[in-house]
């Protein structure tokens, strides 16, 4: 079965939403450059330089993967139009650009969306293996896929990744067949046969040997459901997403989620690398993008004791702060730099359609923001353009995606100077 959405506002709404636009776009904010870059910056540095990635409709994926290895070299994904769901019309060509510049097509992937791609990232530990998902259509499942930069197949594994230890021993899965139903922008639809299991005890989140190809279910819905049981998932369907192991592979989190008859709740949840150890750091109200500060530690924006921001847990404990009041109380893609010194994240598109990059220091208690950029009309719902941005290996850039231009374009902000 496929699923499609059909919009069911009437023509006048849309005409109202594009005049609240253009009056905060035009009169409110005075917008009128596609984008704003800080030129000089609160350190004493000037011209802080944005770059596209290449010059096609490009696009990476999600905020807590780095497109770049040791060597500076870049992947990313490359299609040839912008389609609501466009893996049903094309696959995303795998590109390489090199250190030299030199850009080369490496393979491509049936299995993408536009907000998480296809989990492209490199192998862990190594600079010339690639790792992505993909539809076999001999069998009709979900697989991932390593390949070397020359794009020869090197490992084919039986089920799909969504998050990868750093170790390189073992990946998180969930069903994202489940996704394609309840949150279809992470969602995959190429299957023919795509029902769910009946029984909540046999989906939920699965572990993936990255050595032997052994998986196994870890975590239950069945035992999700049990943990702590609340109310509101009386007639509630269920769902995990956005798994994120810790740096060291000790543990991961993940988001709970449940809609039922009593509306959308989620929770935020630590386990065991083996699946054990289930605590709740929050919910049920809020807790939206987190990222892990170190092994014990995590950041995220949420609600928590009745205040929303981006706040700072520690994990296994009931220890939680709010990192700063100068965050702006805005929803957004948090990532830690690989020297732990910095935050980048960003903020959703405001009623002008313009989204921000704000870039923080823990030291000295600074936040800076980077750019601004307007995002068209028609990149809203699942085609929607989060600027999703993400760290180069040696935190001298940052990554992002923008449809300022008109097209989707991965870029690249180099901050040698500033850091």
């Amino acid at each position: 079965m496929k699923y499609f959405i059909k919009s069911n506002f009437p023509p006048i709404y849309h005409f109202v939403i594009y005049i609240r636009y253009l009056i905060n776009r035009y009169f409110v904010k005075r917008r009128i450059s596609s984008y704003a870059i800080c030129k000089i910056d609160q350190f004493g540095n000037k011209n802080l330089k944005l770059d596209p990635v290449d010059s096609g409709i490009c696009f990476f994926g999600y905020y807590n993967l780095t497109p770049s290895n040791s060597n500076n070299d870049v992947l990313f994904l490359k299609v040839q139009q912008e389609n609501i769901r466009g893996s049903f019309l094309e696959p995303a060509s795998i590109m390489l650009r090199k250190r030299s510049g030199q850009v080369a097509k490496l393979g491509q992937t049936r299995t993408w969306n536009w907000q998480q791609g296809c989990m492209l990232q490199w192998y862990p530990g190594k600079d010339n293996h690639i790792l992505f998902n993909d539809y076999d259509q001999e069998q009709d499942k979900y697989i991932s896929k390593v390949i070397n930069r020359s794009g020869q197949l090197k490992k084919t594994y039986p089920i799909p990744v969504n998050s990868v230890s750093r170790c390189g021993k073992f990946a998180l899965s969930l069903n994202y067949d489940r996704l394609a139903r309840m949150r279809p922008d992470y969602g995959y639809f190429n299957k023919k046969n795509n029902d769910l299991p009946v029984d909540d005890h046999e989906d939920g989140i699965w572990y993936l040997d990255l050595s032997s190809r052994q998986t196994k279910l870890l975590i239950t819905l069945e035992q999700l459901k049990s943990l702590s049981y609340s109310t509101t998932m009386e007639n509630a369907t269920h769902k995990v997403n956005h798994i994120d192991i810790n740096p060291g592979g000790t543990r991961f989190m993940f988001l709970h989620r449940w809609i039922g008859p009593q509306g959308r709740f989620m929770r935020l949840i630590t386990a065991n690398q083996d699946g054990s150890g289930l605590f709740i750091l929050n919910g049920d109200i809020m807790t939206s993008h987190c990222c892990w500060l170190s092994d014990k530690e995590i950041l995220s924006f949420c609600e928590y004791n009745g205040k929303r921001g981006y706040f700072k847990f520690e994990d296994q404990t009931k220890k939680a702060i709010l990192i700063s009041e100068k965050f702006p109380i805005v929803d957004g893609h948090p990532s830690i730099s690989p020297d732990s010194k910095w935050i980048i994240t960003d903020t959703y598109p405001d009623k002008a359609r313009f989204s921000s990059l704000y870039l923080y220091n823990f030291q000295d208690d600074i936040i800076l923001e980077l750019g601004r950029f307007f995002q068209p009309l028609q990149y809203k719902g699942e085609k929607r353009t989060d600027l999703h941005p993400k760290w180069s290996n040696f935190s001298e850039k940052i990554y992002f995606e923008s449809s300022h231009t008109g097209k989707r374009t991965f870029y690249e902000f180099k901050l040698n100077e500033m850091l």
